[in-house]
């Protein structure tokens, strides 16, 4: 005779008649469950353990009463459950919140093709291996040589009183050439925002394609808008600070004891790091541990603030689809901004359109891969999240969950400096791979007996 259980997420779950009594989490959320003591029923067929409801074939049978160890009374409860179904006393509905989250996850939704479009993600490095490929354009000091040698009396005019003047910086020099462009090859003037129009249209895809992915899985879009504007507005912004608070301890020294001093030398470090990172002199090695340890720590950490927001803050019911869904908009959303400041900085009336191509498209991407990896880690290392004993402890694990992908970041950005393009294409490309093996290690897991059906007591 099997006991059924159903979790405020909406999980519906079976128990043997021994485990009455017993607490074991839901294998969707994780929340622990009290079994309740069975009342009179009919004979059902013998289930091992916890499994769920949804997949046997006496799933039409009303629920079970929840006993009062539950935190919340399950559908249907009544003071006396009915001896046996009958067509003259049908089923009662479940509350509207279950109802939901139930018919948000399927068994049809989790077989779907959509299950997999997040493969699809491998499209967007195209543009990047484009760009790799082809043939190498001339540098900017060339292209600049080039057009005022063939710039008109005019605009040599205006080049000229540039050179009287102090303080002038690229977007002077540039202002000087018709148009606002460097030459021809120039996509776009360098005072223009359209670059901020083509940030919202890679930012409306990358949304689009987050509520494609995984059909089965119950999502609210202002949650991922609002995950992703985070991080391009607050999580650069605490990037940005990090940064500066890093470099302004470069040259200084202080003595003494506690998690002040060790604080003030852990952030010495990452400036110390990012000093490595920008070095043009460094080589592969110290490029490398710069890259990772300063920016590929600090950006992995600063996307993967709203999915540690969640389980810090008790939310228990995200599952790994979610979560990844989650990093997929924060890492999506850091991409594009970082894509617009580039714009402003370095691209606009300088750089061809291939460009605005691969930054808001592979390079946005990329982030979202890597802090879509970083979700499902946080998902697989909640415990270690929730639990932690001391700020230590709590350290180690998100080190733990952010030590991958910072590392692909790192070695990334190291083969770009060092010009190896077509190695750091092969880290993106072992990016998404890593992407991957997570989600289909975490979807195996679905396969299997869950946590609930070995309880911690046995």
């Amino acid at each position: 005779m099997a006991i059924r259980v159903q979790c405020e997420c909406g999980k519906k779950l079976k128990a043997r008649d021994e485990m009455a009594g017993r607490t074991a989490p839901c294998p969707d959320c994780g929340r622990p469950l009290t079994v309740p003591h069975p009342g009179p029923s009919p004979a059902e067929d013998d289930v091992i353990g916890f499994a769920d409801a949804a997949s046997g074939a006496d799933d039409e049978a009303p629920a079970r009463p929840a006993a009062p160890a539950l935190s919340r009374e399950l559908p249907g409860s009544a003071t006396s459950a009915p001896s046996s179904p009958s067509a003259s006393s049908p089923a009662p509905a479940p509350p509207r919140r279950a109802a939901a989250a139930v018919a948000a996850s399927p068994a049809e939704g989790r077989s779907s093709a959509r299950e997999f479009l997040y493969l699809a993600l491998i499209l967007a490095l195209v543009p990047l291996g484009i760009s790799v490929l082809r043939p190498e354009a001339k540098d900017f000091e060339a292209r600049l040589e080039t057009a005022v040698e063939h710039a008109d009396a005019e605009t040599k005019a205006r080049l000229g009183a540039l050179e009287a003047r102090e303080g002038v910086g690229l977007g002077d020099l540039l202002e000087a050439f018709p148009g606002g462009k460097l030459d021809a090859s120039a996509h776009l003037p360098h005072s223009t925002i359209v670059h901020w129009i083509y940030g919202a249209v890679a930012a409306a895809g990358f949304l689009g394609l987050a509520l494609l992915l995984f059909p089965g899985e119950r999502k609210v879009p202002h949650h991922l808008l609002l995950a992703g504007l985070f991080t391009a507005t607050v999580g650069i912004v605490l990037l940005l600070g990090f940064q500066y608070a890093a470099a302004a301890t470069q040259g200084v020294w202080i003595r003494g004891r506690g998690i002040i001093v060790l604080l003030f030398y852990v952030v010495k470090f990452i400036g110390w790091s990012y000093a490595s990172a920008s070095d043009p002199g460094a080589n592969f090695w110290l490029s490398f541990l710069g890259y990772t340890c300063g920016v590929g720590l600090c950006e992995e950490l600063c996307k993967a603030l709203p999915i540690l927001s969640q389980y810090f803050g008790g939310n228990d019911r995200m599952g790994w689809r979610n979560a990844a869904l989650w990093g997929l908009a924060s890492g999506a959303g850091f991409g594009v901004a970082e894509g617009i400041m580039y714009s402003s900085r370095y691209y606009n009336g300088i750089s061809p359109g291939e460009m605005y191509v691969v930054r808001f498209v592979s390079c946005a991407a990329l982030h979202a891969i890597w802090t879509a990896s970083v979700g499902i880690a946080v998902w697989r290392g909640r415990d270690g999240l929730r639990h932690g004993q001391d700020g230590a402890s709590l350290a180690l694990a998100v080190l733990k969950i952010l030590a991958v992908p910072m590392i692909l970041h790192g070695l990334y950005d190291t083969l770009l400096k060092q010009d190896m393009d077509l190695y750091a294409l092969g880290v993106g490309a072992a990016s998404f791979a890593w992407l991957v093996l997570q989600v289909e290690r975490a979807r195996a897991g679905d396969e299997e007996p869950s946590p609930a059906s070995k309880p911690a007591w046995a």
